[in-house]
């Protein structure tokens, strides 16, 4: 499979033109958006949580709008988004929502559950407690458990949506190192970075980079 994630003539909304855009396998990709809405719809369209009004979203291979209900739920578990708040289930503590994938899509048991959970918080560096409720970390918290979560999974592919947006430089930098480990790690593995912010990503060195707003497109650097 050449292209991890394709969307033929997808029309968005009325005002806009349709869209069609390729994002490479095995690769580490930025999609630039004109805003964080239209982010956030990007990757309900290439999850099948929504379809679009025309056109065709295909993602590892699979037409999202064409699929059974089984088969986006098999494609689901091959991919993880890492969402800008976390994506964090409010009334679930931190371990809860840690291992929540694990428990419900694996046949582990609960001893090595365990074990690797702990190792993925260690590897983000998640500072803080293990009971806590998502609405008492603050946002670089949430975003770590969101990762490790991400992790766990070992995804194909794997969407960091607005991840950099309001941290520090340093925690910037620390969640950067991380997730450009993990992408290293297999070589079979598509990470692809949407924001509406090129700023904050401009010292990550992508395989490419695709801007909706028409001023470039698949530009290598």
């Amino acid at each position: 499979m050449d292209q991890a994630l394709v969307f033929h003539d997808v029309v968005l909304d009325e005002s806009t033109a349709p869209l069609s855009l390729a994002v490479p396998a095995c690769a580490l990709v930025a999609l630039i958006t004109s805003r964080q809405d239209e982010s956030d719809r990007l990757v309900r369209l290439m999850l099948g949580l929504t379809k679009p009004g025309a056109g065709s979203v295909v993602t590892l291979g699979e037409d999202v709008a064409a699929a059974s209900e089984k088969d986006l739920n098999r494609l689901r578990r091959l991919v993880a988004v890492v969402h800008p708040n976390g994506g964090l289930v409010s009334n679930l503590k931190v371990w809860e929502n840690l291992v929540l994938p694990l428990e419900y899509h694996s046949s582990l048991p609960p001893a090595e559950i365990e074990a690797r959970g702990l190792a993925s918080l260690r590897r983000v560096g998640y500072p803080g407690g293990l009971m806590e409720l998502p609405g008492h970390l603050s946002l670089y918290e949430r975003r770590l458990i969101g990762l490790a979560r991400a992790m766990l999974t070992e995804p194909r592919l794997i969407l960091y949506s607005a991840i950099l947006a309001g941290l520090r430089a340093s925690e910037s930098s620390a969640i950067i190192s991380t997730l450009l480990e993990f992408h290293r790690e297999d070589p079979q593995r598509t990470t692809l970075f949407i924001t509406p912010n090129q700023e904050l990503i401009a010292g990550i060195p992508f395989d490419s980079r695709i801007f909706l707003n028409g001023s470039a497109h698949d530009k290598r650097g």
